[in-house]
């Protein structure tokens, strides 16, 4: 067994904990970690037709990211994003060029799902082109 002083200690611990911090740490939290387009998923499925006998579409935009304070500003590529029934603005409205903004731009909390329903004759393809954090 290996007798160290009181000073040989403390350089030791100091050694070890040097070498194994960044390791253990990395591990533990990753305090560095920025949010990602990819932390929002975007799920839809038909769900009927509207009173129109238009087909309706459910969606589903979930974030799962596991950043503790959320995202802002999601912003979805949606083309020329229409829908026969209206949309609550304050949820999903198309802000330009075939882009959406989720929320108004308000923070969206780990595990938060925000839902909506529309109507029109082929599902548009979704995709998240931005978040912050």
């Amino acid at each position: 067994m290996l007798h160290l002083s009181s000073h040989g200690k403390k350089l030791w611990l100091a050694f070890v904990s040097l070498i194994l911090f960044p390791f253990i740490s990395s591990c533990m939290f990753d305090y560095t970690r920025k949010c990602s387009p990819s932390d929002i998923q975007i799920y839809q499925g038909p769900s009927g037709f509207s009173g129109l006998h238009i087909p309706q579409y459910t969606v589903q935009i979930v974030n799962e990211a596991s950043a503790s304070n959320g995202v802002f500003d999601v912003q979805i590529h949606c083309g020329e994003f229409a829908s026969a029934d209206l949309i609550e603005p304050s949820i999903f409205k198309r802000i330009g060029c075939g882009i959406c903004l989720l929320k108004n731009g308000k923070r969206v909390l780990p595990g938060e799902v925000i839902s909506f329903e529309y109507s029109n004759i082929l599902p548009y393809d979704f995709s998240v082109v931005q978040v912050k954090c």
